[in-house]
């Protein structure tokens, strides 16, 4: 099954050398080709609605260019030209000279076109019923891949939690076809899970207990995943997926353990926090092979933000780098719930903080600098 990605080269040069398109077609060809491979879809789109004004309908390949177009119209953000070559294929694909072999996709192309023209409750429930049609077939498709992405974030934005849950399950189900799609595939499995706990978090029952599970262990794949990666181009892909399930992970054991508290609740259901397997080597390398001295930072200290205002689900994980005297020369959030927007305070607090080695260390044995100090925290109701 093909990606969707980019058009066979072979069909098109072998139509260029029959002579059966004009000079300005197959040169506007040769140009969205050429974008295509540059990544630059905007004037792929561009090339493609070119092409289509002369394209001979009865070409037997008029199926995979019409969709080949679309996906690239959607990727580019013209929804408009996107919904055009959708209709055509799904009113049209069937009758043509060569008809249409991948009706299921052009389905979704036309729904995940006509959704983002009208952001309409029919329209997302539309392309939901195209998608799963789509996942009832063999094979795997790009133009289906990120439709998936566009439905279950839409549910979240509109607070249809359950479909949000079931539509990042069935995404991630349909991603799990090809390896190649493991981190779109566990981004999907922890929006799952993590809204699954927005959706249930008012409940005072064990089930809330067993969704702080569902986030560990996607994060605990996400750690297998990075010890196996063949590439360190996956591996980089995949550490910021881990260090988000691991905000949420802490946010939501600091979030169930506090409400059981604050209601004063008899119920034996606090949870008993995992230990989060973690990689077994640092994101970053580090420049010595001495070790870091025990030690802690020292510095102005972090004031949090009110917790009520985020509803009592807040955390925050950060790298901070340290120089060769323990001062902090480079702050980064790796993982922040419920976004990175409310803890730019505390960044700019960790900033001023210089890691002290403890009393009695040996400085000759040890170091201070470091591109791995993990700093974890926690925001609970009241």
């Amino acid at each position: 099954m093909r990606s969707g990605r980019s058009i066979r080269t072979a069909a098109i040069g072998a139509l260029l050398a029959a002579a059966l398109v004009g000079t300005a077609t197959a040169n506007d060809i040769k140009t969205y080709n050429s974008a295509v491979r540059a990544g630059d879809y905007k004037a792929a789109a561009a090339a493609a609605e070119e092409v289509w004004k002369t394209w001979d309908r009865s070409d037997p390949d008029t199926a995979l260019l019409a969709r080949e177009f679309g996906f690239a119209a959607l990727v580019s953000g013209r929804n408009e030209l996107a919904q055009q070559f959708g209709k055509f294929l799904v009113e049209q694909g069937a009758t043509l000279a060569t008809p249409d072999d991948q009706p299921l996709t052009s389905a979704v192309l036309y729904r995940a076109a006509s959704f983002k023209v009208s952001k309409g409750d029919g329209e997302r429930a539309a392309l939901r019923d195209a998608l799963m049609a789509r996942n009832g077939a063999p094979g795997l498709d790009m133009t289906s891949v990120l439709s998936w992405e566009l439905l279950y974030s839409s549910d979240s934005d509109a607070g249809d939690w359950d479909n949000a849950v079931a539509d990042a399950n069935a995404a991630a189900s349909f991603m799990g076809r090809n390896s190649g799609l493991l981190v779109r595939q566990r981004k999907a499995e922890l929006h799952a899970a993590s809204t699954q706990f927005v959706k249930a978090r008012g409940r005072q029952t064990q089930s809330r207990n067993d969704l702080y599970d569902l986030i560990a262990d996607v994060h605990d794949s996400l750690a297998n995943d990075i010890d196996t990666a063949t590439s360190q181009s996956l591996r980089d892909e995949l550490w910021p997926v881990l260090w988000t399930a691991q905000a949420w992970a802490i946010a939501v054991e600091s979030y169930i353990n506090s409400s059981y508290q604050q209601v004063g609740s008899n119920i034996n259901s606090s949870l008993s926090p995992r230990r989060l397997k973690l990689p077994r080597y640092a994101q970053h390398a580090e420049s010595s092979p001495t070790p870091l001295c025990d030690g802690k930072f020292e510095g102005k200290a972090i004031r949090y933000p009110e917790s009520k205002q985020y509803n009592g689900v807040g955390s925050m994980i950060v790298r901070l780098e340290t120089a060769g005297d323990g001062r902090v020369i480079d702050v980064e959030i790796l993982g922040a719930i419920p976004s990175e927007d409310f803890i730019s305070g505390i960044v700019a607090t960790m900033k001023t903080w210089t890691y002290k080695p403890a009393k009695g260390v040996d400085r000759s044995t040890c170091r201070l600098s470091s591109r791995n100090h993990i700093y974890r925290g926690s925001f609970r109701i009241g």
